[in-house]
């Protein structure tokens, strides 16, 4: 995933209270991602639309289990694509808190 970032990229977040987080630059983003080793995680593209020439919109159903808990989640993906890296892009989360409260905390 890192080689389709660009290392200026600007990210936008969502944040657990539906707010939004600016991350800048692509490893600062990657870092920002929920990445716990004892997670399996499934993620599906369910549509994506060409909304301007540099422009995608890419809808993502989520599916993680971590023990016994498991998450269903829902994101969009609005990003900006320049000489075929991603130079910005929009995380918006279904359900923020549900998703903070699963990654967060311990399985």
């Amino acid at each position: 995933m890192r080689a389709l970032l660009s290392a200026d990229l600007v990210g936008y977040v969502t944040t657990a209270h539906a707010g939004v987080d600016r991350v800048d630059g692509a490893d600062a983003y990657l870092a920002r991602l929920p990445d716990p080793p004892d997670a399996e995680l499934s993620l599906r593209v369910t549509q994506s639309v060409l909304v301007a020439p540099d422009q995608a919109l890419t809808m993502v159903e989520i599916r993680a289990r971590r023990g016994e808990r498991e998450l269903h989640n829902f994101g969009a993906f609005l990003s900006r694509v320049q000489d075929g890296q991603i130079t910005e892009v929009w995380m918006v989360d279904a359900l923020p808190a549900l998703s903070y409260e699963f990654w967060s905390s311990a399985p």
